[in-house]
């Protein structure tokens, strides 16, 4: 029985995180989705605030070659259990959106 509810959990997590990778690829790849916004307000502060997209550019690229680094080393540490639970968290919103609204 214990090997039963093992299964039925695992189905169920995959089933949200497949839930919230499609809810979000949906959203962000659509015409005018969340990746075109997000790219025409970083292209409009590139122009408009020059200095201040530079200054946040900066320590941006620091943090990613440290997460590299430290992720090149095999020391992944719980972000990928984190991801998983965003994905869920994801998937619930997207399903409740859908059930209560009947939109994607």
């Amino acid at each position: 029985m214990k090997q039963f509810f093992a299964v039925v959990e695992s189905l169920i997590t995959v089933a949200l995180v497949l839930a919230g990778l499609a809810g979000i690829s949906y959203h962000s790849f659509r015409e005018g989705g969340w990746l075109m916004q997000g790219i025409s307000k970083m292209a409009d502060a590139y122009i408009s605030y020059p200095l201040i997209a530079v200054g946040l550019s900066i320590p941006l690229y620091f943090i990613y070659r440290m997460w590299r680094a430290r992720r090149n080393q095999g020391r992944g540490g719980q972000i990928f259990d984190y991801l998983v639970y965003l994905f869920m968290a994801a998937g619930i919103y997207f399903i409740g959106h859908y059930v209560v609204t009947g939109k994607i």
